[in-house]
């Protein structure tokens, strides 16, 4: 049963990540989503900017950027959107994940860390994706 789910989580992700990369198959970007960082609103959380080894973390929703933080701090990311969705990403300072989400199948809660160990060796790279919300959190190097 296990595997089914990874292998679902898995093929859903790409096909994503395939559809997001061509160009006009962005669905329509979803306005009036609340960002929170560590609790207050986006505009009013200070500017994160330490250098984090060049490794950042970019949280995007239906394909438009969010979020850019540098890998290395640890905050709480909350992303709700007017339609009740809600997704709560965590950096540790050492690893990324999808701390919760309200959707039905919580395969990007199982999607695990993303850590600098284990960033190359993931089936999913650097990337945590909720499918029904269109939320991808994504570790690279600037």
């Amino acid at each position: 049963m296990r595997n089914k789910r990874w292998l679902r989580a898995t093929l859903a992700a790409v096909l994503l990540c395939a559809c997001l990369a061509l160009p006009g198959c962005r669905a329509p970007s979803r306005g009036g989503a609340t960002v929170l960082l560590d609790g207050k609103p986006l505009q009013e959380a200070a500017d994160p900017s330490q250098d984090a080894g060049g490794l950042r973390v970019y949280i995007t929703l239906d394909g438009a950027p969010l979020v850019d933080l540098p890998f290395g701090e640890a905050h709480t990311v909350s992303v709700r959107q007017p339609d009740g969705e809600e997704n709560v990403v965590r950096l540790t300072g050492d690893a990324v994940y999808m701390e919760s989400a309200n959707c039905e199948n919580q395969d990007c809660v199982e999607m695990g860390e993303v850590t600098r160990d284990n960033l190359e060796l993931r089936v999913m790279g650097g990337f945590i994706i909720c499918l029904p919300h269109k939320l991808s959190v994504e570790v690279r190097g600037e």
